[in-house]
């Protein structure tokens, strides 16, 4: 059995780093760079990886939360990218069901033509994806969308059509995916940054201590999203095509001010598709895709990105027009793809490609949340070619990850067992701890029974077990770690999370060993965060 991936855990990491002989050093803790590390360890190589704050605080959180089949690379004659994201949808399936519920995504027609070319390229598409009977689509009349997605406006509506996509948490899936890096034997910690890298020598600092460490790796692999140039450049290594970054935001709204029963495509007014996502107590809305500037880590969402999506809502829905008024949270993520001169935002290639220095370097960008595993596998086929040693196959796409390893018809088995033996949660609250944490809700299941005190459900709907869980094993050392990537209340709660801030950095602050000024301000910069995604540059 591994250590929990605990603060004493991350202290022992710190401490092995530099004595430990890397074969690999992993910089940056998102979907690409666990992807890696996790291939890696599972190969037997020697690994570490590092993340400048926490797992997934970049774009790896800020997604459509969909693990796409590939419809959407059919219409652009890519039947390769069809095949491989229709893979690696029912791969994640098979490793982590939680991570990838199946839902119903309803896309509306207008016109008897669009109608029947939809239902045309859904039947090619799952031919070509091999797609489950009972996944495959249905196309409804104008009378069938209208009663079973009664939030249309029937004005122009011919009809829709209905198919599955999956669901997922993207930054539970990161941390999922780095719980496996570390199951495996990798060095995994978060809060460190490379400061400056030569060759395989890479100098880090502890970013919550200031604490300056170093590492030695035969490879260096820069897996830092849109921070890839950076790292670059603090390699020496700036030459070749450089980054291109993109803005993808999302806006929440209430669900009852949006009370959509299935995800439903929207077309925008330049005829992109968007979409609108049921999710809990929430409705969320997105996606743009417009040029953006150097990366922050927290990008700001322009008010002009927010009226596009709110048009395209306005246009699909009946009912009362939403207004930024609406919008109790948002969110923007960058997309880290490779300039391509002359080309808009929406027609650069999504394609991940891998790029080496004269310094040995190895960066990777591009890609997508579907099909970051056969990236990752690529990178580290490159990276054992590299290291001239041998190495294991790939073993990714069976070794289920830690809180997966349950069949899917599992799931509802559990949420069952939970909602009798914790009577405390709210309507959907057993389906949400499932969903999160898969079989890792049955040890917070045991926490939550152990007294009265740890089974205490928080405003939010979260049990102070919860919190107690992802501070002893999911490495989460700051209130925005618990709030925004734990437990996901920055974003699906319709409250941000605020009502229960207070209660949350108390149960931290015991663990952690914050004193009163750091308790204070933990909150403070939480508080000014959920303020900054009710506002729009």
């Amino acid at each position: 059995m591994p250590a929990p991936f605990s603060p004493e855990t991350r202290e022992a990491t710190l401490a092995a780093l530099p004595a430990t002989a890397l074969d690999l050093l992993v910089i940056g803790g998102g979907i690409t760079g666990a992807g890696v590390a996790r291939d890696a360890a599972l190969r037997g190589l020697r690994v570490a990886l590092v993340e400048r704050l926490d797992w997934a605080a970049g774009t790896s959180s800020r997604s459509s939360k969909l693990i796409h089949g590939g419809v959407r690379y059919l219409e652009q004659g890519d039947v390769g990218l069809v095949r491989e994201a229709a893979t690696e949808r029912a791969v994640l399936r098979r490793l982590a069901p939680h991570l990838a519920l199946p839902v119903r995504l309803v896309m509306p027609t207008y016109g008897r033509a669009a109608h029947a070319k939809l239902g045309l390229g859904l039947w090619t598409f799952e031919r070509i994806a091999t797609v489950a009977p009972e996944e495959r689509h249905t196309m409804w009349s104008r009378e069938e969308a209208l009663a079973r997605e009664p939030t249309l406006d029937g004005t122009r509506l011919h009809g829709a059509a209905t198919f599955v996509e999956y669901l997922t948490c993207d930054a539970r899936l990161v941390l999922e995916t780095v719980l496996g890096a570390h199951a495996a034997g990798a060095l995994c910690v978060s809060h460190v940054e490379a400061t400056e890298i030569a060759g395989g020598e890479v100098a880090l600092r502890d970013t919550l201590t200031g604490r300056a460490l170093h590492a030695r790796s035969g490879v260096v692999v820069n897996a830092a999203g849109p921070w890839v140039d950076e790292v670059r450049r603090r390699a020496g290594a700036l030459a070749g095509v450089p980054l291109h970054l993109t803005r993808g935001i999302h806006l929440v709204v209430p669900h009852g001010r949006l009370p959509v029963r299935h995800i439903v495509v929207m077309q925008a007014r330049d005829r992109r598709s968007v979409f609108a996502v049921p999710r809990g107590e929430v409705t969320y809305l997105g996606t743009t895709d417009t040029d953006h500037g150097p990366p922050t880590d927290h990008p700001a969402v322009p008010g002009e990105d927010a009226d596009y999506l709110l048009d395209a809502a306005n246009r699909t829905f009946a009912g009362p027009p939403l207004a930024r008024a609406d919008v109790v949270a948002a969110w923007a993520g960058l997309r880290p793809l490779l300039h391509e001169e002359g080309k808009r935002p929406s027609e650069i290639s999504r394609k991940d490609e891998i790029m080496v220095s004269d310094t040995g370097l190895v960066s990777i960008a591009g890609g997508k949340l579907t099909t970051h595993r056969r990236m990752a596998e690529r990178v580290v086929d490159l990276v054992v070619e590299r290291l001239g040693r041998a190495a294991g196959a790939c073993r990714t796409a069976s070794v289920p990850l830690p809180n997966g390893g349950l069949a899917p018809d599992d799931l509802p088995r559990l949420a069952e067992r939970v909602r009798a033996r914790l009577p405390q949660l709210a309507a959907g609250g057993a389906e949400r701890l499932v969903a999160l944490h898969g079989a890792g809700a049955e040890r917070i299941l045991a926490r939550a029974e152990a007294s009265p005190a740890t089974g205490e459900v928080l405003p939010g709907g979260i049990l102070r077990a919860e919190i107690a869980h992802a501070l002893d094993e999911e490495m989460a050392l700051t209130l925005e770690d618990l709030l925004e990537r734990r437990t996901r209340l920055l974003l699906f709660d319709p409250r941000q999370g605020l009502a229960c801030a207070a209660a949350v950095a108390e149960i931290a602050a015991a663990r952690l060993g914050w004193d009163a000024a750091r308790t204070g301000a933990e909150l403070e910069g939480y508080r000014a965060l959920a303020a900054s995604l009710r506002r729009f540059a």
